[in-house]
């Protein structure tokens, strides 16, 4: 009878997940399907990266008996804290030819299952149980993984670029209409904070948007062709997923330009984290073009201007890089205030224009 509840409990799962293409939201939704079908006590999905320097791991959803879950916030989080070593069970899972693990003690049984393929998983979930469950309900948990784990295989191939497997063009306004709610929420909090106490800039966290460019991109593809200009494509997108957290988008927006999405950092760790990423660009060996150097501009993402207006501004900041030596990053906002940059026109006021109008008419 357990294990007929316990498919019941994933038929009905399967449908919603499927169903969805926010991703945290299929986390969390998998996360609690395996706790249930295991009747289990805490159940953690980690995602999870083979990297050159061992496997690094970063908290994506978790849930606990009695109804409780979540999707992990990775907000406060910074690059190097996102990418922790993996626990001894999760690298064992991650080499276990069956793609699960399990330890017992008296008093309770700790599972775990790799979404992926074996060495180099997505994902693996932990699992913390009072009793060990039996065959059947584990093979319930594999098979919802597995089709999980194709549901993500789907999602990549509609929303990632095919060269660099950063998020495509068409993605962009989904994610970026997110980015602009999220801005005004954490705008409001900011605002009710200071009632309390004083903030800087760099005590406020916000989001910010960030546009870059590789810098003579058309000599590299005229020099060496274009097969070695793909390839360093291919590596600025890997040190861009180096360079950033989980929690920020990357896309490749077209050619050789990139648009970053960072969330809720301080204005000195944005100016901090998109410099990392162009030094690092600069240091790299790139295979027989040699160095390669990035401009970028990036601007603070305002949940009042348009997403025009918005991507227009950091466009400028990267143009004043491009015309003055590239190799450089830039923020409108202190462009402007240097007046290196002419500062945005504002928009009439509804009485402007209805004494234009008035006047028109006189």
């Amino acid at each position: 009878m357990r294990t007929e509840v316990a498919l019941l409990r994933l038929l009905k799962k399967l449908q919603s997940l499927e169903a969805s293409r926010d991703r945290l939201s299929i986390a969390e939704s998998v996360v609690v399907a395996t706790l249930e079908i295991l009747d289990a006590r805490f159940a953690l999905l980690h995602g999870f990266r083979a990297t050159a320097h061992g496997y690094v791991t970063a908290p994506l959803a978790w849930a606990v008996a009695g109804g409780e879950s979540a999707t992990t916030n990775l907000d406060h989080f910074d690059v190097e804290e996102t990418h922790l070593n993996a626990e001894p069970l999760l690298e064992e899972c991650a080499l276990a030819p069956e793609g699960f693990v399990q330890q017992d003690t008296p008093d309770a049984c700790t599972l775990a299952f790799s979404i992926g393929q074996q060495g180099t998983p997505v994902a693996i979930v932990e699992v913390h149980c009072d009793a060990h469950p039996n065959d059947d309900l584990r093979d319930c948990v594999h098979e919802l993984l597995g089709i999980y784990a194709e549901h993500l295989c789907l999602l990549d191939y509609a929303e990632l670029d095919t060269l660099t497997k950063l998020h495509n063009r068409k993605t962009f306004d989904e994610n970026f209409d997110r980015f602009i709610s999220m801005a005004e929420k954490a705008a409001s909090r900011q605002e009710e904070d200071t009632d309390a106490f004083e903030q800087t800039e760099n005590t406020e966290r916000y989001c910010w948007l960030g546009v870059a460019d590789i810098d003579k991109f058309k000599r590299i593809n005229d020099t060496f062709g274009h097969l070695f200009g793909d390839e360093v494509l291919i590596r600025v997108a890997e040190l861009m997923k180096k360079s950033f957290r989980g929690s920020d988008k990357l896309f490749r927006f077209g050619g050789e330009e990139f648009v970053i999405l960072l969330r809720f950092v301080t204005a000195e760790n944005a100016e901090q984290v998109f410099e990392r990423f162009r030094a690092a660009v600069e240091e790299h060996e790139f295979p027989q073009v040699g160095q390669v150097t990035c401009s970028l501009g990036y601007v603070r993402i305002n949940s009042t201007l348009t997403p025009a207006e918005i991507l227009g501004r950091a466009d400028e900041a990267l143009y004043f890089c491009k015309k003055n030596g590239r190799n450089q990053i830039a923020r409108y906002e202190t462009l402007v205030e240097q007046n290196l940059i002419e500062p945005p026109l504002e928009a009439p006021s509804n009485s402007d224009l209805q004494a234009d109008i008035d006047a028109l008419f006189d």
